[in-house]
């Protein structure tokens, strides 16, 4: 029987949809968790490879690392047995034949593994690992895409990342190659009671910034957080496979010198940063940053502040400019004669340089507005729901006790939302007939592979309809 105490308490939730886009009705994500010897197991995988490739993948992945991890020798580290798994997933994953159309599947993936010591992080892709602690978040996993790789070599800025047209394309992934680089964390990271873990595919990431994932996991209930933010992603659009896992810990991690705490840089405007204010906020542990703010190049007009005695969350904001000392010299000298005509001029300027700005910002929101609702789909990486309707291994059947996992609940869309009649099982069609018979045919039309539209057209035939 495992070793219960490797197990921390956890309140742990998953929701996974296949999103809006009808073109994307098989959901490729794949999630699941477990009790091992070796701590709680957590996994996301994003599929990709079109429709069944995507979806088998994904599961395969998912399967694997958790097969791996349970069968691991308890003198085995727990970061060792979680790099294993995931390079024996990509083995049997690169494996699997390619597809009608000639793709190979191919997935991302997620893990945590959570441990008395701290959590071992590990992914390779695109989707996501977020740690809230102290009323902060950051963003714990690096995307392997090729806009990273440009933000990281100074060709792009951060900020214009998710709108550039190679958005969608990732530099690692499960399957693509015999061999994958796994990127697992050095050192675990340390946690406490009350810190939230957020497992996500890109099609949450693309959809819900930090700050609002930040704002409802960190504040709800496991089960109804996953809900909310895939409810909230749908409510934008959906354009992928939605996943989101939250994992609340109930405990503490025993720190160790090979662990590290998380000190995470607010990314809400809730509160102005202020110069007066104590640089460590919360009551939640101290320690290194995993990723420092980007600064912004000095200008050579602007000397650079000293480094010394400075905290940490003041370098993320902007430098103030310098201060101008005749700004407010009219309130301390007594009035005298007015000044020379091209003073005044230079003054008269003034307004119309304020109304050039606001106007160029104004295009800017027009412009960004626009933009945002005719920018393109992100590229296909899917995964897989969480089979909750598989028995839970008995004491007896599996020597160990899996905990339970709460799926969250379907919430209603929101208020203005129009769900279309392929996402509400309770719509007639438009033509009055069985649903499977609409869609085999949409399928079919729109050149999907046979194993897609096949078994639709079965259902079709025995619900009393013509495909």
């Amino acid at each position: 029987m495992a070793d219960q105490s490797k197990t921390p308490p956890v309140e742990i939730a998953v929701r996974t949809d296949p999103g809006r886009d009808p073109e994307k009705q098989v959901n490729e994500d794949a999630a699941a968790q477990a009790e091992a010897k070796l701590g709680l197991l957590a996994v996301v995988c994003d599929g990709m490879g079109g429709h069944a490739g995507g979806k088998e993948a994904s599961e395969l992945a998912v399967k694997t690392i958790l097969e791996i991890v349970q069968a691991a020798p308890e003198k085995t580290t727990p970061r060792d047995a979680l790099r294993v798994a995931i390079e024996e997933a990509n083995r049997r994953v690169w494996s699997m034949p390619t597809n009608e159309g000639g793709y190979r599947p191919g997935s991302t993936v997620v893990a945590v593994l959570a441990h008395p010591g701290g959590a071992e992080i590990a992914h390779v892709g695109d989707s996501r690992i977020y740690l809230i602690h102290s009323g902060a978040i950051t963003q714990v996993t690096k995307d392997h895409s090729m806009v990273q790789e440009m933000v990281d070599r100074n060709i792009i800025k951060a900020e214009d990342a998710a709108k550039h047209p190679d958005a969608n394309k990732i530099m690692r992934a499960l399957g693509i190659a015999k061999e994958v680089e796994v990127d697992v964390r050095p050192e675990p990271l340390a946690y406490v009671a009350g810190d939230v873990f957020v497992l996500c595919s890109d099609g949450l990431s693309d959809l819900v910034n930090a700050s609002e994932i930040l704002d409802i996991a960190g504040s709800r209930p496991a089960a109804q957080a996953a809900g909310q933010l895939v409810d909230l992603a749908n409510a934008r659009g959906g354009h992928d496979n939605i996943t989101a896992m939250v994992m609340r810990m109930k405990g503490s991690a025993a720190v160790s010198e090979a662990a590290t705490i998380v000190k995470t840089m607010p990314l809400t405007a809730h509160e102005p940063v202020s110069s007066s204010a104590p640089a460590e906020q919360g009551a939640g542990p101290r320690g290194t940053v995993l990723t420092a703010p980007l600064q912004a190049p000095s200008s050579p007009a602007v000397a650079a502040p000293p480094a010394t005695d400075v905290p940490s969350t003041v370098l993320a904001a902007p430098l103030a400019a310098p201060s101008r000392p005749q700004a407010n010299v009219a309130a301390a000298i007594p009035p005298g004669p007015p000044p020379p005509s091209s003073e005044r001029g230079e003054r008269s300027k003034v307004p119309l340089i304020a109304g050039i700005v606001l106007g160029v910002v104004a295009l800017g929101v027009a412009a960004t507005v626009v933009w945002m609702d005719q920018r393109p789909n992100h590229a296909p990486v899917k995964v897989v729901p969480f089979d909750a309707s598989r028995p839970v291994p008995t004491e007896e059947d599996a020597g160990t006790v899996a905990p339970d996992i709460t799926l969250a609940p379907v919430l209603a869309p929101p208020s203005g939302v129009k769900v279309p009649w392929w996402k509400d099982p309770d719509a007639s069609t438009p033509t009055g007939e069985p649903r499977e018979c609409a869609i085999a045919r949409w399928q079919k039309d729109a050149g999907r592979p046979s194993s897609s539209w096949e078994p639709l057209e079965a259902k079709c035939r025995a619900a009393g309809g013509k495909p």
